[in-house]
């Protein structure tokens, strides 16, 4: 009898141990895949039509999220490019490139609105590879930020 009861009890945590545990994230039905609003590309810098503010930036993964101000038209949305200058090393040796967003005006303006723009930066990036650097040098904006490249 006992040898039976040790049997059951071995056999139970035997079996239990091995179940697999699924855990779903709580935030993954909350989130959708954001809309890219522009990609980066490389060329030769305008001088901006509009002039706008830089309220916050920042960058998660290979997208960044650059929150500005600005003089909205009555009539529809601006245009909108963030243009990447050529690739030059730091004072810390580390690649580098400056970037700047680029409003095309419209004629007329509105109210000012304040948006977040995502942008991909995948096409400014120094190499394709994993964990490739990019000093971002962003025009108004107070600080340099490091964009790591992370292929999909």
């Amino acid at each position: 009898m006992i040898q039976q009861f040790t049997f059951f009890i071995l056999l139970s945590i035997a079996l239990f141990s091995c179940k697999k545990a699924t855990v779903i994230d709580p935030y993954f039905f909350q989130n959708t895949i954001e809309k890219i609003d522009m990609k980066a590309k490389l060329g030769p810098f305008k001088k901006s039509e509009k002039p706008f503010r830089i309220i916050d930036a920042y960058i998660d993964a290979n997208l960044l999220y650059l929150q500005i101000e600005y003089k909205a038209p009555c009539s529809g949305d601006d245009s909108f490019e963030f243009i990447g200058g050529p690739l030059y090393y730091d004072e810390q040796n580390r690649d580098a490139r400056d970037v700047h967003l680029y409003i095309k005006s419209s004629s007329d303006a509105c109210s000012i609105v304040n948006q977040t723009k995502i942008i991909d930066l995948r096409p400014i990036t120094s190499v394709e590879q994993r964990d490739a650097e990019v000093v971002l040098n962003i025009g108004g904006w107070r600080t340099k930020m490091i964009y790591v490249y992370i292929p999909q």
